[in-house]
């Protein structure tokens, strides 16, 4: 049988570790570290890390430093969502295997084709609430971890673009003199997805 004070010390155990662990939280990566780091943090979340072989160049108007550097093939990791699954690319260079740039993807299908896609925009259509509690989740983890936003939409913008179409978006910005950090959510015409970007200067 245990003490009391064997039973205290392991209640305080138990309630530290319980303080950090919050399943539903979005885990990001933001240190600029070697790629195999990256690997260690994902098989952290999922020790049966579903990786995926995926051609994804980076532009520019994206990466301001994408054409200076010799960037390597991204590494794609699937993540399951109870409602989107999140589809973390790393962009690393290829002479020194640093991590320069970060997309997470949340949606359907991220690679699938057009024709594969198209039941699926059908089914997404009416979930614009859901998306907006998910870009609102994911913006109150990031502000957690890198504080309040430069710029934010505090709620959904509308346009009508060149196709007549609705589309909905939010966006907020992070950025310092090192970094900088930027999620956006863009629903309809055929693209229903959260995304947040993160790279070094």
């Amino acid at each position: 049988m245990q003490t009391p004070e064997k039973l205290l010390i392991i209640i305080i155990f138990i309630t530290i570790l319980g303080c950090d662990f919050k399943p539903n939280r979005n885990n990001f990566w933001i240190n600029q570290s070697k790629i195999d780091e990256v690997v260690k943090f994902e098989k952290t979340l999922n020790n049966n890390i579903e990786i995926i072989e995926q051609k994804v160049f980076l532009s520019s108007s994206v990466f301001p430093k994408a054409d200076e550097l010799d960037l390597d093939l991204p590494l794609i990791v699937k993540r399951e969502g109870k409602f989107i699954p999140l589809y973390a690319e790393y962009f690393f260079t290829s002479e020194d295997s640093i991590l320069q740039y970060v997309s997470y993807s949340w949606e359907h299908e991220r690679f699938s084709s057009y024709q594969e896609k198209q039941n699926l925009w059908k089914l997404e259509s009416d979930k614009l609430t859901q998306y907006d509690s998910a870009y609102q989740k994911i913006k109150e983890d990031l502000i957690e971890l890198l504080s309040l936003p430069m710029i934010e939409d505090k709620e959904l913008q509308k346009i009508i673009n060149e196709n007549g179409v609705e589309v909905y978006s939010r966006e907020a910005i992070w950025e310092d003199e090192k970094t900088k950090s930027k999620l956006k959510l863009f629903f309809g015409d055929q693209t229903f997805r959260i995304r947040w970007s993160h790279y070094w200067k």
